[in-house]
């Protein structure tokens, strides 16, 4: 197997504002499969005064190619950061002092970000926007603060359409012991479908008068 097919199998997320614990989990495992993970530590030994050109060529590529390895896979906005360096360490440093996720600033803003989400039934399913709240949470945990399950749940539920009253009404008087992020998330997809099911049937109704009427004012 090729190089580039074993790469295309080991295939994650770039970097963007919210993976960096993720990412470097999996750059560090990708660069350790391509032999470069030393140069990144600043371990690695240059090529002995002996070494013959075919070994100076093999060593060079691998230290490109520790660099070329991170940029590839940092989204295009956050290229820039790294732009002006060959280097692999130093865009590994780089990154790291960018997107270490144990600074304050960077867990107020995870937070933040965490309780502004917004169900858009426009643009997503429930089960979409129950997932990005779980995400977000993880991205919380990565960063040092455990936020209590209690919490999510109210997240998962605060900012629902009008239909979805009815249900967020029992789940608030649900047991604690129910009252959890993978049952409230069952609960949210059910609803969800039945309330599709409701639209659909109410749909149904009203172009069967629609065409009745329209039927009655042909003389």
């Amino acid at each position: 197997m090729s190089e580039s097919a074993e790469t295309s199998i080991f295939a994650f997320p770039k970097l963007s504002d919210f993976n960096y614990g993720s990412w470097k989990t999996d750059m560090k495992v990708l660069l350790m499969e391509k032999g470069c993970w030393q140069f990144i530590l600043g371990t690695e030994k240059p090529c002995s005064e002996g070494a013959s050109d075919r070994e100076q060529l093999a060593y060079e590529l691998r230290k490109q190619r520790s660099y070329t390895t991170i940029y590839m896979r940092v989204e295009r906005k956050y290229q820039a950061l790294i732009a002006d360096t060959e280097d692999g360490k130093t865009a590994w440093d780089t990154l790291k002092a960018n997107f270490e996720p144990s600074s304050r600033a960077r867990l107020a803003r995870l937070v933040d970000d965490f309780f502004s989400s917004r169900f858009d039934v426009n643009e997503e399913t429930i089960g979409i926007y129950s997932k990005k709240i779980v995400e977000k949470n993880q991205q919380i945990k990565e960063a040092g603060f455990k936020m209590p399950d209690i919490l999510v749940c109210f997240q998962l539920i605060r900012f629902l359409p009008p239909e979805y009253d009815n249900l967020v009404q029992i789940l608030y008087r649900i047991k604690d012991e129910e009252f959890t992020v993978d049952n409230i998330t069952k609960q949210l997809i059910t609803e969800s479908g039945r309330i599709q099911l409701k639209l659909k049937d109410e749909n149904r109704v009203q172009s069967v008068t629609d065409a009745y009427t329209a039927g009655g004012r042909n003389p």
